[in-house]
C-alpha cells in the first residue's frame, strides 16, 4: 500500500476509531466495587449516562456527570465516563488526565485502566498500553479481553511472538474468541503464510455473523480484503453499514469491496453515497473517477479525478488516471505530463512508468520508451504489461532476440497465473487500512 495514497483515508479512519474504541469498555467494567457500593438508584443513573454516551448524546451525558461531580468531585466512575466523552470528542490529553484521575482514586478500577489502554493504542504508544494491561491482568488474571488486547499491543510493536502467546492464552485451546483468532490471522499474514490467514478469518467470519460491533466488522473486512477474501469482506461491511448507515468509512470500504468483485454498478452507487455525506472525500472522488474511466465516461471521470487532485493530498493514482483520460481523449502530450507527474510523486509506481513508456513507444520516441520500460521491469519483474511493451520496443528497434526473451517472460508469467488487467487500467491500491 502506498502511504501517500492513504493519508486522507487514514485521517478519516482515525476519527472513526476515536468514536468507536472508547465505547464502552466503561460499560463492560461498570460494575466494579466502586459501583457495587452505591445504591440501586446511583447504579441506574450511571447506566443511563453510559447509554447516552453510547448513543453519542454527549452534551446530555456531560450535563448529568457535571451534576454528580459537583457533589462528588473524585467519584472514579463519573470521572472515567467524563474521560470517555473527552476521548470521543478527540480531546485525548484531557481524556488521559481524567482516566488517570479515576485511577488515582481507585487503582483497582479496570474500566478506567482499559480506557487508558485503548487511548495509548490510538496514540501509538503500545509500551504504555502494555504497562496498563499488565496491571489489569495482575488484578484479573482471567480477563480474556485484556489478554487479547495485550496481544494487539504487542502486534502494534511488531513483536509477533509475544502477540501470538497472548492470543493463544486467550483462546485456551478453544476457537471461540473472535478477537484472538483475528490477531492470529494478522500474524500469519505478516509471516508470509497464505492458507493460515484464510483459515483463521473464515472461523472469525462464522463467529461475527451477528456481531453488533461495527468497528470489529470493519477491521475484519479490511484484513479479509488483504488476503483476497472479498465475499467475506463484503458481508462484514454490509453488516457494519446496517448498524451505521451514514458512516462514510464503511461505505467507502464496501464500495472498494464491490470494486474488487468487479461490480462497477454497486461500487459507483456507494462512492456517490459517500460523496453525498462527505463531498470532499478525496478517496471517494478517486474511486468514482476510476469507475467512470472504466465505464468509458472520460469527461465525468476527469471531473472527479481533478477534484480529488485538488484535495491537497498527494495521490499518484490521480495523475495516472488523468493521464489515461487524456489518452482516451487523444491528447498524448498531456498524458505524458500526467504520467511523469505520477512517477515523480511515486518513483516505484510501475503502472505509471509502463503507461509513460508505452506512450513514448507509440510516438516512436524509442530512447525515452526504453528508459521507462526497462526501469519498470526492474522495479517489478512480474508485471506482464512491462515485459509486453518492452518486447514491442525491441521488435521495433530490430532486437529480435531480446524481443523473444521478453515475450517468453510474458508467457511464463501467464503460466504462473499472474493476474493482470491485460492493459494498464488497474483499480486504485488504496484499500483502507
Amino acid at each position: 500500500m502506498r502511504k501517500n495514497s492513504l493519508s486522507s483515508h487514514k485521517k478519516a479512519q482515525k476519527a472513526h476509531k476515536l468514536k468507536a474504541v472508547f465505547c464502552l469498555v466503561c460499560l463492560l467494567c461498570l460494575f466494579v466495587a466502586t459501583i457495587r457500593a452505591q445504591s440501586p438508584e446511583v447504579v441506574q443513573l450511571f447506566e443511563q449516562i453510559a447509554t447516552l454516551i453510547r448513543d453519542n448524546r454527549l452534551p446530555e451525558a456531560e450535563k448529568e456527570l457535571n451534576e454528580i461531580l459537583r457533589a462528588s468531585p473524585d467519584m472514579p466512575v463519573a470521572v472515567n465516563l467524563l474521560g470517555t466523552i473527552r476521548a470521543k470528542q478527540n480531546r485525548l490529553v484531557e481524556a488521559e488526565a481524567l482516566f488517570l484521575r479515576a485511577l488515582k482514586q481507585d487503582d483497582k478500577f479496570t474500566g478506567a485502566r482499559m480506557n487508558l489502554v485503548y487511548l495509548y493504542l490510538l496514540k501509538r504508544t503500545p509500551d504504555k498500553a502494555i504497562l496498563q494491561l499488565n496491571e489489569v491482568l495482575a488484578l484479573e488474571p482471567d480477563n480474556v479481553e485484556a489478554r487479547v488486547v495485550l496481544g494487539d499491543a504487542y502486534l502494534a510493536k511488531n513483536d509477533l511472538q509475544k502477540a501470538e502467546e497472548n492470543y493463544l492464552a486467550a483462546l485456551d485451546g478453544r476457537l471461540d474468541n473472535a478477537g484472538a483468532l483475528f490477531g492470529l490471522a494478522q500474524i500469519s499474514r505478516l509471516k508470509g503464510e497464505t492458507k493460515e490467514p484464510m483459515l483463521f478469518l473464515n472461523r472469525v467470519a462464522t463467529l461475527i455473523a451477528d456481531s453488533k460491533s461495527d468497528d470489529f466488522l470493519y477491521k475484519f473486512a479490511l484484513e479479509a480484503m488483504r488476503v483476497n477474501m472479498f465475499d467475506e469482506a463484503k458481508s462484514a461491511l454490509q453488516r457494519a453499514v446496517e448498524l451505521r448507515p451514514q458512516e462514510p468509512t464503511y461505505l467507502l470500504a464496501l464500495g472498494i469491496a464491490w470494486l474488487r468483485k468487479t461490480d462497477l454498478f454497486e461500487a459507483e452507487k456507494l462512492f456517490r453515497r459517500v460523496l453525498e455525506i462527505q463531498p470532499g472525500n478525496a478517496q471517494a472522488q478517486l474511486h468514482l473517477g476510476y469507475v467512470l474511466l472504466i465505464q468509458k465516461k472520460p469527461a465525468e471521470a476527469r471531473t472527479w479525478l481533478e477534484k480529488s487532485g485538488r484535495s491537497g493530498v498527494v495521490i499518484p493514482e490521480v495523475s495516472y488516471y488523468l493521464g489515461l483520460v487524456a489518452q482516451e481523449q487523444g491528447d498524448d502530450p498531456r498524458a505524458i505530463v500526467l504520467f511523469q507527474k505520477a512517477v515523480q510523486q511515486l518513483p516505484s509506481y510501475v503502472h505509471a512508468r509502463v503507461a509513460l513508456g508505452a506512450t513514448y513507444l507509440r510516438l516512436k520516441d524509442y530512447v525515452r520508451a526504453r528508459k521507462e520500460l526497462e526501469t519498470a521491469v526492474k522495479i517489478d519483474p512480474e508485471e506482464p504489461s512491462g515485459h509486453y511493451n518492452l518486447a514491442l520496443l525491441y521488435a521495433r528497434t530490430k532486437e529480435p532476440a531480446r524481443a523473444q526473451e521478453q515475450m517468453k517472460i510474458v508467457e511464463d508469467l501467464k503460466s504462473k497465473q499472474r493476474t493482470s488487467s491485460g492493459g494498464l487500467v488497474l483499480p486504485p491500491t488504496s484499500t483502507p487500512q
